[in-house]
């Protein structure tokens, strides 16, 4: 049946914007079915349909739920943390939808709606809705994806292992960015470089005159085809792991050389800087990973212009839900190595900027309570969301509520044999990715103590 009256009110957390690509999804798809998307109005008694991606937006959408306006209202999440996590969600809503919104057609029994103790399969859409998003959170501009899921298979992230990669034809791409009422597009992908059609991606942003704000890239892909830094402007990249060995064990394998030779293409372009995306405590890092980043840097300031620019973005290892690493310890404290790399870097050259450093245990327990909360767990997340100030002024309120009854530590390694909190809910590749957990762990383990 369709979920009654046939008209949604739509919510977003996304910054300072109120919606959000994901909603803008499917709110195209229901029009097609009829039924109407209009802003959130506290007065009203519409049903909401709210979009979440990070896990930490959980504890703002608890607060916003329990408004005095909320009440008796009808609320169904979707989005990529709802989609990875329902168990901490379903308490708080009235449905959550797992997947892509495009195979959503309105009803509150769907196939793709989370469901206690019948672990659905998450909702895959073969056909890409590609039209442009416009965004005027800072300044105007649009979006067309281009792509979804990732060809790579890190074990740390998520878009390769949640969705299968498909691309959006590129006809529909062709209609999409001329579509687009601002000069400033951004075409955008996990990695955009990928696509099979790339280069006639680009023709066609020329020839409609626009200016692609994209930056993201891979070095992988880049390295294949160099020609593409001719057509970019700026560039992200993720380098991830510090040492060789981080780097290989996550299924991201570059050498030091090849980061050398993808950077110094870059610089050769006339590209003035480098955004780099790391990541410090992954599972088996330890004191000595940090002298091959010594070597790196040290090679990189040896072969680069004089005053080049590297922006280092350091974000702390969490482990992700339905990825081969959601079974791993998160970073935590400040290691003395990581400490090293901030202050002792070899460059004389070249400049590095690390933006930022370490992140606090504080925020890590409270990224984990989100992704790893249950159902049992909905009064700790009400608590901590309404009273989240004085947890902070007592963190070990926070690990005792949560270990109660003899519970894997928040903070911990969560045995394999443990199902996961999503598992009764979610249809997931998790004996491939136990596979790939367990032999990458045995065979790192074993080099850390050779």
């Amino acid at each position: 049946m369709l979920v009654q009256p046939v008209i949604f009110e739509t919510f977003s957390f996304s910054g300072e914007s109120m919606a959000c690509y994901g909603l803008e999804i499917v709110k195209n798809t229901l029009a097609k079915h009829g039924i109407s998307c209009i802003p959130f109005a506290p007065d009203s008694k519409n049903p909401v349909l709210v979009s979440l991606y990070w896990p930490e937006q959980i504890y703002n959408f608890i607060r916003w739920r329990y408004q005095a306006c909320m009440k008796g209202r009808k609320v169904y999440l979707g989005g990529n943390y709802p989609t990875t996590s329902p168990s901490a969600c379903l308490a708080f809503c009235d449905g959550v939808f797992l997947g892509d919104g495009e195979l959503w057609n309105g009803s509150d029994d769907s196939q793709f709606f989370a469901k206690s103790g019948k672990p659905r399969s998450k909702a895959t859409a073969q056909n890409i809705a590609c039209f442009p998003y416009e965004d005027t959170q800072f300044s105007r501009r649009a979006f067309v994806e281009i792509a979804r899921g990732c060809r790579n298979k890190c074990l740390f992230c998520q878009y390769g292992w949640l969705k299968e990669y498909r691309e959006a034809d590129i006809q529909d791409i062709k209609i999409g960015i001329s579509a687009c009422k601002t000069k400033t597009i951004r075409v955008f992908a996990a990695d955009r470089f990928q696509h099979s059609r790339y280069l006639d991606i680009r023709k066609i942003i020329e020839k409609k005159g626009k200016c692609d704000s994209g930056s993201d890239i891979s070095i992988k892909f880049l390295l294949k085809n160099p020609e593409y830094l001719q057509m970019t402007n700026k560039v992200r990249v993720g380098i991830e792991g510090i040492s060789e060995r981080l780097r290989k064990m996550i299924l991201k394998p570059y050498s030091n050389d090849d980061i050398v030779r993808f950077c110094m293409l870059v610089a050769d372009a006339g590209i003035k800087c480098l955004d780099w995306y790391m990541i410090y405590g992954l599972p088996t890092e330890r004191a000595g990973d940090e002298e091959d980043f010594f070597r790196l840097i040290s090679s990189l300031d040896e072969r680069l212009p004089e005053g080049y620019v590297i922006a280092i973005h350091w974000n702390a290892f969490t482990p992700s839900a339905q990825t081969p690493f959601q079974w791993a310890t998160p970073a935590r404290g400040r290691p003395k190595y990581m400490q090293r790399i901030f202050s002792e870097l070899r460059n004389k050259r070249i400049k590095i900027y690390h933006k930022p450093k370490f992140t606090s245990d504080w925020t890590i327990a409270r990224r984990m309570l989100a992704i790893r909360a249950s159902s049992i767990d909905a009064q700790l997340l009400f608590n901590f969301a309404k009273k989240e100030s004085e947890f902070k002024k007592n963190p070990e309120a926070l690990s005792r509520a949560w270990g109660k009854g003899d519970r894997t530590g928040l903070l911990d390694e969560w045995p394999v044999d443990i199902p996961m909190p999503w598992d009764s809910y979610c249809l997931y590749r998790k004996d491939d990715m136990k596979k790939c957990w367990e032999v990458t762990m045995k065979r790192n383990r074993n080099a850390c103590h050779l």
